[in-house]
């Protein structure tokens, strides 16, 4: 039975995370609504830009949870080298691995755009996005290496409270740059990536800011990150970039996929998936605040008392999901209203709306275990199931009802209801196997 002071622990980590990912999600959901007033071409341009960036962004997202259980775990041990060493060299891999991948996608992007759109006026709308989202690579980078420093050092709240910022600016540039206000040129969506970018970078120079200021008797930009050191973040990093990238990929195929089916479903898509990542948004903190108390535990010894953590967060992430689900299962159309104008798409997506309602909580078990595995160092098995799941039983499932047997949106989503509780199953078994509780960092 989980007990109130557990809770107090868990939610003095989550609810920051959960603030930060909100504002975030809120971010995209309001660029979602500003570009959405400029017709269902833009939304899939937008749509299909946001994924397929993202699936860039996997390859540095692992320096996240990398820096975070370094972090967490040398805290737990009692380490007396410098606070700010795996911080370090984090930012390191940011800048080795960012700038070579901006100027790659950055060339390369018309031609990434023509493979998941054949429709030439959304590809016409989403390179020029697509080539802007692509110059803030290294600045998400460093942001994860931020973020992954300040939930290690169990201070998520500072990390929180830049994000905010960074999140208004957006809101603020987004209004002046998509729609011209005080001088500036309407831009429409490539004017919502201009912000983004630059909302992104301003938030790297306030980390620098915060932490110089904290923490440069540390070790930050100070202490060397050695070799060893960096391909441990390497070798830590690259589970869960990977992971991710597959993850990322599946969705870029999906929407193709949906694509093929028609563009009203790929629109009643894109805002049903932004509108399910907020559902989530609280799987993927307590997914972060137990990696910091796994970390931390196994640093210490105790096995078993990291083993109860993430079951904890487990618990927390079933009920208060399901919880956040029920007003998507009582009034779907009410909910898509905010975001699609159109009376057939929203019809289309209120029955898959009711399913995602339903069926979230225990589907949030596999964000909080994935990101415990992979920050205490059992990131390959992760991979794995990621890899696996997607490529092997999702995608071919929804090729072969959407194009192939030609069903709608519905039994699409029936398939990737069945995807999300195999690897949930998949996951809480490698958990419950508890051969993480071995690996060393």
């Amino acid at each position: 039975m989980i007990t109130r002071e557990r809770i107090t622990t868990i939610s003095k980590l989550a609810v920051p995370v959960i603030i930060t990912l909100s504002s975030n999600l809120v971010m995209a959901l309001i660029d979602l609504a500003m570009v959405g007033t400029l017709g269902n071409k833009t939304i899939a341009a937008v749509g299909l830009s946001a994924f397929s960036n993202t699936l860039v962004l996997a390859f540095v997202l692992g320096i996240d949870p990398a820096v975070q259980g370094l972090i967490a775990r040398r805290r737990g041990e009692g380490s007396t080298e410098p606070v700010c060493l795996p911080l370090n060299g984090g930012l390191l891999i940011a800048l080795v691995v960012g700038i070579p991948l901006t100027i790659i996608c950055y060339i390369f992007s018309p031609f990434f755009f023509s493979l998941i759109s054949s429709d030439p006026e959304v590809t016409k709308i989403g390179v020029p996005y697509l080539k802007t989202l692509y110059l803030a690579i290294v600045a998400m980078g460093m942001n994860y290496a931020f973020k992954g420093c300040w939930a290690g050092m169990e201070k998520p709240k500072v990390y929180m409270l830049i994000a905010l910022f960074m999140d208004c600016l957006h809101i603020f540039l987004n209004y002046i740059l998509i729609f011209g206000h005080f001088g500036a040129p309407a831009l429409g969506a490539r004017g919502a990536a201009i912000s983004t970018v630059l909302s992104l970078y301003t938030g790297v120079i306030i980390n620098f800011a915060i932490t110089s200021f904290r923490f440069r008797k540390d070790g930050f930009l100070k202490a060397k990150p050695e070799q060893p050191l960096l391909t441990r973040i390497f070798q830590r990093a690259l589970p869960s970039s990977l992971q991710q990238f597959f993850i990322a990929i599946g969705h870029v195929v999906f929407l193709w996929i949906i694509g093929k089916v028609g563009t009203d479903e790929l629109a009643a898509t894109n805002v049903l998936i932004r509108i399910t990542m907020v559902l989530l948004l609280l799987s993927l903190a307590l997914g972060n605040a137990s990696a910091t108390l796994v970390s931390k535990s196994l640093g210490e010894g105790d096995h078993e008392g990291a083993a109860r953590w993430g079951w904890d967060a487990g618990k927390l992430g079933v009920i208060g999901i399901t919880l956040l689900g029920l007003p998507l299962f009582l009034f779907p159309k009410f909910v898509l209203a905010f975001f699609l104008s159109d009376h057939h798409t929203i019809s289309l997506a209120a029955t898959p709306l009711r399913i995602v309602g339903v069926v979230a909580g225990i589907a949030g078990l596999v964000n909080i275990f994935a990101h415990t595995l992979i920050t205490v160092g059992d990131g390959n098995r992760v991979m794995l199931v990621a890899f696996s799941t997607t490529w092997i039983f999702f995608l071919p499932g929804v090729w072969i009802v959407g194009p192939y047997l030609g069903y709608g949106l519905l039994q699409i989503f029936l398939v990737q209801l069945a995807w999300n509780l195999l690897a949930n199953v998949l996951l809480t078994s490698i958990w419950v196997g508890g051969k993480w509780k071995k690996i060393k960092i």
